[in-house]
């Protein structure tokens, strides 16, 4: 069945810039024609339900935070309150501090507190859900943006801990990835191919607006590049001609240059290693050219990092316990893993194929339209013939997405913990699942059998997707009380080195830049490794301060790899060697599942 979109689509409620009105009438008239009804109120229903869901969980301290989201806290510290400007996020060169700012702004209203780090990826994921709906309503209907708006507002519990942890690029990329499709998709929907530019000025605006998010979600993360590829090339196939007029793409032109300026400005001056291309380079290097790595990666890609992203709730995949339940390799785990991402990839190639197949029956409808009489005509064909080419470009990034992600060392490498590089798919969630909404809403005079079947399996799938992102919901909730018990004893230990004057401490990365943003600095911490020496000390100024004080403490989890348990005591063999060098002498106490090592 090719991916059609049936008439009763083709509303005239779209904003359109008309072939005989000005655009400024039409505008006015749609602004006149909206009513509040049971569309309208389902929708604010959803976008509460959504944002109330993960309100509730970011206000008891789920999920559990990490030294990479410390990381993020300490830099909105720095910019709130120390007037810092940071260009990458501390210790990287690649990936922009978006979060932090953001995070820098409550921090001056509202205080410091891992809360509002998290409160601004709340917002910001909210305004995710409201592009998506815009775009969902405008290229396909909406009564399938209210249903996307649904499955996107639940979510696994692995989903809703990527959307609301600071660690960098991730929900942004939803944000910024909707935006430039929405954006796309109104100039491609309202142009008119021989259109001045200036008869239309909001277009030109537009066309800023798209270059800006282009170039600042560039700067942000590289994650974003599918979507700047592919709304670029919209634009570039179905409004050439308006592109063929200055002022257009240099509105473009402008907007991602000043939104990609900070990253343009740093690699000018950087140093030879240090620019944004080679580290990327090196992040992505594929570690194994031959077949077996090749089918390795793919096959881990497919079966544990798809399912992961999009949504399979019930056997998480972790490599760090840090991040949630480790990654389960028992047989009912590996199948009902293997089984969601096979399927997901597979509705993925349907949808491909059926939207290829959609855009040569438009293009052949808009052949034969283009000379009638009736302009009505005309347009309408014009618009499926869009409508189709949006379509495919949004399947066309998910495609992309994977493959950037599948022919690189993530899946080789930690294919649990780097599933959120493709926390693009969320993106592209209306365009996957399109073709089971147009087999659930279907409608012919004679249902035979087969139609009859196709409808039930559309309406089972949407339906069982739906159910099982909603218990991924719930399994979050019941995750609450362990994460909040992990929270309670980071805050046990901070009061516990606070009145023991304890407040320069080494550690090890994960439990570092945690402690010194849960603690707002009162306890700085360096990250060393199993030598005792610099490592993965992201902001340097802290390693620098701790090196500079002969009495910082050792503290370590005591199941750590630093800890040694002998006849039900604790040792941290690496510091015992050095005071047995040094002459130094330790007091050895455990802090709730903690070794310290404090001089005497």
């Amino acid at each position: 069945m090719a991916c059609h979109f049936p008439p009763a689509l083709l509303t005239r409620k779209y904003i359109v810039c008309g072939i005989s009105k000005p655009c400024g009438v039409i505008r006015m008239k749609f602004l006149k024609s909206i009513r509040i009804g049971t569309h309208e109120l389902l929708f604010v229903g959803l976008l509460v339900l959504a944002f109330v869901i993960r309100l509730g969980l970011i206000s008891q301290g789920w999920p559990t935070t990490n030294s990479d989201e410390g990381t993020i806290g300490l830099m909105g510290l720095h910019i709130a309150f120390n007037g810092e400007h940071p260009t990458f996020y501390y210790g990287q060169y690649y990936m922009g501090p978006h979060q932090a700012y953001v995070a820098a702004l409550l921090f001056r209203l509202f205080g410091p507190s891992l809360f509002m780090l998290r409160f601004g990826l709340l917002l910001i994921f909210t305004l995710f859900l409201l592009s998506m709906y815009l775009l969902t309503r405008l290229v396909y209907s909406r009564g399938w943006a209210l249903f996307c708006l649904f499955l996107l507002g639940t979510g696994s519990s692995f989903i809703m801990a990527r959307e609301l942890t600071a660690i960098g690029g991730y929900t942004e990329t939803l944000l910024f990835g909707s935006l430039l499709f929405l954006l796309a998709s109104w100039l491609v929907m309202t142009y008119r191919p021989y259109q001045r530019s200036l008869e239309c000025r909001w277009r030109i605006v537009v066309y800023l607006a798209w270059g800006l998010i282009a170039g600042t979600s560039l700067w942000d993360d590289m994650l974003s590049a599918p979507f700047v590829l592919m709304t670029g090339l919209l634009l570039v196939v179905f409004c050439w001609r308006e592109l063929l007029q200055l002022i257009t793409p240099l509105a473009a032109l402008i907007g991602l240059l000043v939104g990609m300026f900070p990253l343009l400005y740093y690699n000018l001056y950087a140093q030879p290693g240090k620019d944004s291309l080679s580290v990327l380079s090196g992040l992505r290097s594929k570690g194994g050219q031959d077949m077996a790595h090749i089918l390795l990666a793919l096959q881990n890609s497919a079966s544990i990092s798809v399912p992961m992203m999009t949504g399979e709730p019930f056997c998480q995949a972790n490599e760090l316990s840090i991040f949630g339940p480790t990654t389960s390799y028992a047989l009912p785990c590996a199948l009902t893993r293997s089984l969601w991402g096979y399927s997901y990839i597979l509705l993925l190639i349907i949808a491909l194929l059926l939207a290829l197949w959609g855009l040569w029956s438009a293009w052949r409808e808009w052949r034969i339209n283009r000379d009638a009489e009736l302009i009505e005509a005309q347009w309408e064909s014009r618009r499926w013939l869009y409508r189709q080419g949006i379509h495919l470009a949004l399947l066309f990034s998910a495609l992309l997405t994977f493959y950037l992600y599948a022919f690189s060392s993530a899946p080789l490498d930690w294919p649990g913990i780097h599933a959120r590089y493709l926390i693009g798919f969320l993106a592209v969630t209306p365009a996957i699942f399109w073709p089971l909404w147009q087999g659930f809403i279907s409608v012919r005079a004679r249902m035979n059998r087969l139609v009859q079947a196709r409808r039930i399996i559309c309406v089972a799938l949407l339906t069982l997707m739906g159910v099982l992102l909603m218990v991924g919901g719930v399994d979050a909730y019941t995750q609450v009380p362990a994460v909040h018990a992990s929270n309670e004893r980071d805050m046990i230990l901070i009061n516990a080195l606070t009145s023991r004057h304890v407040t320069h401490i080494y550690s090890d990365y994960w439990t570092c830049n945690k402690l010194t943003f849960l603690s707002n600095e009162r306890v700085i911490c360096a990250s060393i490794n199993s030598q005792l020496k610099d490592d993965h000390n992201r902001y340097h100024r802290y390693y620098d301060l701790i090196d500079a004080d002969a009495k910082a403490a050792y503290i370590f989890p005591a199941d750590s790899a630093f800890v040694v348990k002998q006849g039900g005591t604790y040792h941290l063999p690496a510091v015992d060697a050095r005071a047995q060098s040094s002459g130094l002498t330790y007091q050895v106490l455990v802090i709730d599942g903690y070794v310290l090592y404090q001089e005497r």
